[in-house]
């Protein structure tokens, strides 16, 4: 009678676990998604808190509103028609999160693309990276695309080390290669911070049309790039928050991004 009853509390303790798991990787895919996890990190091994607050009040001062570009994912949660249409007279293009590794499918993501394309607004679509080898990239790139068809151009957002088989060049480089194959003429391009890159992807990016750095402070970074995200802290007034706000390097023009 005892054993009986060990095993149907087993058997209960494995249901709920399994009825439970779904969500649970969900929430966690959802934590990590956000673009600039990895850069995050960093920063908070760089310096304390408090000069980091500080740091990102003055380098969002010092953009001027009609340069910033925004980025977004479910964080920001679903956009309204409303808010499409001022984002249309601000902005000549925005950038949404479409999915955290090839598994994981941002939860705003479908309802939001097609609310810009309704109101005829470019955008471009990223992938949060997870791969574990160049099979693994390959397989994230084409669930990209497959995702978002009608985006007008491509971000592999690699930007946490995850590779184990292989090295994360060879993957990224992968990446680009599967993207290519369904792209056409529409940009690629690679995100992440400089010291990530040069220590995993310094050979790769060179291959990608362009890179996105993220790089929080209060002048252009020296390092080349067609995009630098400058803050994770950009008061939006047409989505009454605050978001990811980047600006186009000096010599790079909107038409770049979405011809």
């Amino acid at each position: 009678m005892f054993s009986r009853f060990v095993r149907i509390v087993v058997a209960i303790t494995l249901l709920i676990f399994i009825v439970n798991a779904p969500s649970k990787i969900a929430e966690a895919s959802k934590e990590a998604g956000t673009m600039g996890n990895g850069y995050k990190k960093y920063i908070e091994n760089k310096q304390d808190t408090q000069h980091r607050k500080s740091q990102e009040t003055k380098e969002a001062a010092v953009v001027p509103k009609e340069d910033s570009i925004l980025d977004l994912s479910e964080w920001q949660g679903k956009l309204t028609s409303a808010q499409v249409k001022k984002l249309k007279a601000n902005y000549d293009f925005i950038i949404l999160r479409a999915q955290y590794g090839s598994d994981y499918k941002d939860a705003t993501f479908a309802t939001n693309s097609k609310l810009l394309e309704a109101n005829n607004m470019k955008y471009g679509v990223y992938s949060y990276s997870m791969y574990e080898n160049a099979s693994d990239a390959r397989t994230e790139a084409k669930s990209l695309y497959n995702r978002a068809p009608n985006a007008s151009f491509y971000i592999n957002d690699y930007e946490e080390e995850t590779v184990t088989s292989g090295t994360s060049d060879e993957s990224t480089q992968a990446w680009l290669e599967e993207m290519r194959k369904y792209s056409g003429d529409k940009k690629v391009l690679l995100y992440s911070y400089e010291d990530f890159m040069l220590n995993n992807t310094a050979t790769a990016v060179q291959s990608y049309d362009g890179y996105w750095l993220a790089a929080y402070q209060e002048t252009q970074p020296e390092r080349e790039h067609v995009l630098w995200q400058y803050t994770d802290s950009y008061y939006s007034e047409e989505l009454d928050q605050n978001v990811d706000a980047n600006v186009l390097s000096p010599n790079v023009q909107s038409s770049w991004f979405i011809s």
